[in-house]
């Protein structure tokens, strides 16, 4: 049996906005309300039997949020992403650097342009991992109490997508991962200033692509934790929703 996807209709929703509506729907509180609304950027149901989707998106249009149903075998997936080395922006378009080889993407040719930024656990480093461990040995070894281990340290880690052309060409920025040199001398010492200024530029060249709720407050240097979504899995799905209304934008 088919199951469906409730989407919203608005290009750049703000992902909390349905946060009062959601959290009073049967099964739902305020926390899973934005659990929910965090994992599934745009979307206000997933994984619906029809009848409690159509009962939703008719709740949801009474709160004013307009939607669309969509079975979720039809909902576009996230192309598989190329993640470049190096963007450096030229005249009429940008070069693409990954493993090496050079690509010239043409600004008119970009159709989604969306940034993210997410919570996660900081990579760890070997050594300290090493460290960790060796101390528990040894204090088990010795009889002693065993340390307690320290909560991993959290980042905030930012992303950016482009999606270029009808075959879906997919390109996910980095900054931790991107040689600004490009910059020249504007470059910052620091890789967030350095990258909102590469999407700045990238994003003035790009009226038409369809972008998101973050992108715009990013670029604008406004507040950035309500808009912070769950996951690179979040990312990905707001990317889906973004490829199934982009064609409209068209039309």
């Amino acid at each position: 049996m088919s199951t469906y996807a409730l989407a919203r209709k608005e290009i750049e929703p703000e992902p909390l906005a349905p946060l009062a509506f959601l959290s009073g729907v049967k099964g739902y509180s305020r926390d899973s309300a934005r659990e929910f609304l965090r994992a599934q950027p745009g979307f206000l149901g997933r994984n619906l039997q029809l009848e409690a989707a159509r009962e939703l998106s008719a709740a949801a249009g009474l709160a004013g949020f307009e939607t669309m149903l969509i079975k979720e075998t039809e909902l576009p997936a996230a192309p598989h992403p190329i993640e470049p080395d190096m963007i450096e922006p030229k005249d009429g378009g940008f070069q693409a650097r990954a493993g090496g080889a050079l690509t010239f993407i043409p600004y008119d040719s970009i159709t989604i342009f969306s940034a993210a930024a997410f919570d996660a656990p900081a990579a760890v480093d070997n050594i300290q991992a090493l460290e960790s461990g060796l101390f528990e040995r040894i204090a088990r070894f010795a009889g002693a109490r065993v340390p307690p281990v320290p909560a991993p340290r959290r980042d905030t880690f930012f992303r950016a997508d482009l999606i270029s052309g009808e075959e879906r060409l997919r390109l996910l920025l980095k900054p931790e991962k991107l040689d600004f040199s490009p910059l020249g001398p504007a470059r910052s010492p620091a890789s967030q200033i350095n990258f909102r200024s590469l999407l700045g530029t990238l994003a003035a060249h790009c009226p038409k692509a369809a972008k998101n709720a973050f992108l715009r407050a990013f670029l604008a240097g406004g507040p950035l934790t309500p808009l912070k979504i769950a996951s690179t899995e979040a990312a990905d799905a707001e990317l889906s929703r973004l490829l199934l209304l982009a064609p409209k934008l068209k039309g």
